[in-house]
């Protein structure tokens, strides 16, 4: 059977605090990684990782909130990964 992967991004209400709090309660499948090109699934809080050098105003203008949470989901099972941020979100 063949699998895919996929990009999504969402924004969490509570900001730069719950994107932190959802980066330290993720679990496996998960990895915390600035880099999206492997085949493992990855959650990244921009922010606070990748973006964490540019001024608040200036991420702002280029769409990038507080709460940004950009996902890359890799090839392992669906309901795994589902059932981890589930868990991640409802912990916030």
């Amino acid at each position: 059977r063949e699998r895919h992967g996929g990009m999504l991004w969402f924004d969490l209400e509570g900001g730069d605090s719950d994107a932190i709090k959802l980066m330290d309660t993720i679990q496996r499948p998960w990895s915390l990684c600035e880099n999206l090109g492997a085949t493992e699934s990855i959650i990244t809080a921009c922010a606070v990782m990748t973006h964490a050098n540019m001024i608040k105003e200036d991420r702002l203008k280029v769409g990038i909130s507080d709460g940004f949470i950009r996902i890359s989901c890799g090839i392992e099972d669906s309901d795994d990964l589902l059932r981890a941020l589930k868990a991640a979100l409802d912990n916030l």
